[in-house]
């Protein structure tokens, strides 16, 4: 049986993300690409902090050592999952108000809009996951999936799971051609997702909710962003054509169709992007279609499109011509 005790990510250590010893710097480093979060050192003293970190497709995976006793507090996560568990010492956390003890064995798994806190012992090096939400509605079909907060590594149903994540972690040969290679990315994504669906227990939020009509505000909202898509929108712009406050409008997005009203926005964009580059003549640019569908930054544009539709968009153009 494969474990958490016997898994050294050593292609993750030839992916320095940096070396502090500076907790302002080690805070702003590891929210490029986690998100914003409070550090509280558990004891006065130096901290010599270090993580290593790629990113293949929708999923994001690091090994972070703080070098201290540290106290975490992410308030609640972005769009996004983190699966955490111990490569060295434990963490006591908190994931959505329940406790959960991490070490070698045992993981966790927060799921997307979630509270997460957790104190790490000073001899902790935490393996992380953050998965997009968008990259496990694209291969599960479910957009409020939500998992068990507590992931059994000693357990047969995910040892298929962990032998997949510990082929990622510490082949470099497997993670090189995967980070230069979107087709073979969107396959370990696949893999990965439903390995851990199928060895752990979750529920489809939108199983559990009884469907309704969306109000007014939706509807006019969602009229307003299909005519609009392709122009410089503000939020502020989408709840002023949808009468009512931005906090009215984003509650209703939330509860009705759960997303914000931005991210429906970039759906549409999406949508009109690939309609656009399938019908595209010779000559076409993907930079040109891009800017008309109203997507400014051209990197941003081929990641989201990547991941919504599992090829990029110069792969379609070019079937078009």
């Amino acid at each position: 049986m494969i474990s958490a005790k016997r898994f050294e990510p050593i292609a993750l250590r030839q992916a320095r993300l940096f070396e502090s010893d500076d907790l302002d710097r080690t805070r702003d480093q590891v929210s490029r690409v986690m998100q914003p979060h409070r550090l509280v050192p558990g004891a006065s003293g130096s901290v010599r902090s270090h993580m290593d970190f790629v990113r293949v497709g929708g999923i994001g995976m690091g090994a972070l050592n703080f070098g201290a006793a540290m106290q975490v507090d992410t308030g609640h996560l972005d769009d996004y999952y983190l699966l955490m568990f111990c490569l060295t010492g434990h963490a006591d956390a908190h994931v959505d108000g329940q406790a959960v003890a991490v070490n070698q064995a045992r993981g966790m798994i927060c799921s997307p809009e979630r509270p997460f806190a957790a104190m790490l012992s000073a001899d902790c090096e935490q393996f992380m996951l953050r998965i997009d939400r968008a990259t496990v509605a694209a291969h599960t079909g479910a957009n409020r999936l939500v998992f068990d907060r507590e992931l059994d590594l000693d357990s047969a149903a995910l040892q298929p799971w962990l032998a997949q994540l510990r082929a990622m972690a510490t082949s470099p040969e497997l993670l090189q051609c995967a980070m230069q290679n979107p087709k073979i990315a969107v396959e370990l994504e696949r893999l990965l997702i439903c390995l851990l669906t199928t060895g752990q227990r979750w529920s489809d939020e939108a199983d559990l909710v009884t469907p309704t009509i969306a109000p007014r505000c939706v509807r006019k909202a969602e009229s307003f962003i299909e005519e609009r898509a392709s122009d410089a929108i503000r939020l502020e712009d989408i709840a002023a054509a949808a009468d009512v406050p931005v906090r009215t409008l984003l509650a209703g997005f939330r509860r009705f169709r759960d997303i914000t009203p931005m991210q429906y926005l970039r759906d549409v964009r999406l949508g009109q992007a690939r309609d656009l580059l399938r019908r595209a003549p010779a000559g076409s640019s993907v930079s040109a279609i891009a800017l008309d569908c109203g997507f400014l930054h051209l990197g941003r544009f081929a990641q989201a499109y990547q991941q919504r539709f599992g090829e990029s968009p110069s792969e379609t153009l070019r079937r078009s011509c």
